[in-house]
């Protein structure tokens, strides 16, 4: 389910939390676990921002998944671990 996660986030552009549940068929609780997973891990990192959805003027730059308080953006090593599982 991690690995689902990481290749769903790596596409790019911004993700809701419903749609990332949904296209898992997971809870809302379930991903936000599994995103706290893939950041304690080191995939993904916490932004401290708030997003208000105008992401063409937005500073953060490309935030991956937005969500009920929460930015969360690709690191590095996500994007290689991505790459790796095609």
């Amino acid at each position: 389910m991690l690995e689902s996660l990481l290749k769903l986030v790596a596409e790019g552009g911004v993700h809701s939390y419903d749609d990332l549940a949904g296209h898992l068929s997971i809870s809302q609780p379930m991903l936000e676990a599994l995103l706290e997973d893939l950041a304690r891990l080191g995939y993904l990192r916490a932004v401290n921002a708030r997003c208000e959805g105008h992401c063409a003027g937005c500073s953060i730059g490309s935030c991956s998944v937005s969500g009920p308080g929460h930015l969360w953006s690709l690191t590095d090593k996500g994007a290689r671990a991505a790459a790796r599982l095609g």
